[in-house]
């Protein structure tokens, strides 16, 4: 996966095409996750963990806590990486 490449994600009520934002691993998790926003609604963003090896693209929810703030804590990095550029 790949910023600004897009996906096709199947939802409960149909499918969204979304924007990669970025990816990030954890090594504490020793997981890959994908931070990611709808092409036609990007007021939202979302992550998921996912497996890189796994031919179905299959993207799994953030259920702990801690993962989650481990996810923040990544993405704020990110955004003042991005704010020097």
């Amino acid at each position: 996966m790949k910023e600004n490449e897009t996906f096709i994600l199947d939802t409960d009520t149909g499918s969204e095409e979304c924007r990669i934002i970025t990816t990030m691993f954890s090594e504490t998790r020793k997981k890959y996750y994908v931070i990611y926003e709808y092409v036609e609604n990007p007021s939202d963003i979302f992550v998921s963990s996912y497996d890189p090896t796994d031919e179905e693209g299959l993207l799994e929810d953030i259920k702990e806590e801690d993962e989650l703030k481990e996810i923040i804590d990544f993405l704020e990095e990110y955004e003042e990486f991005q704010d020097e550029i």
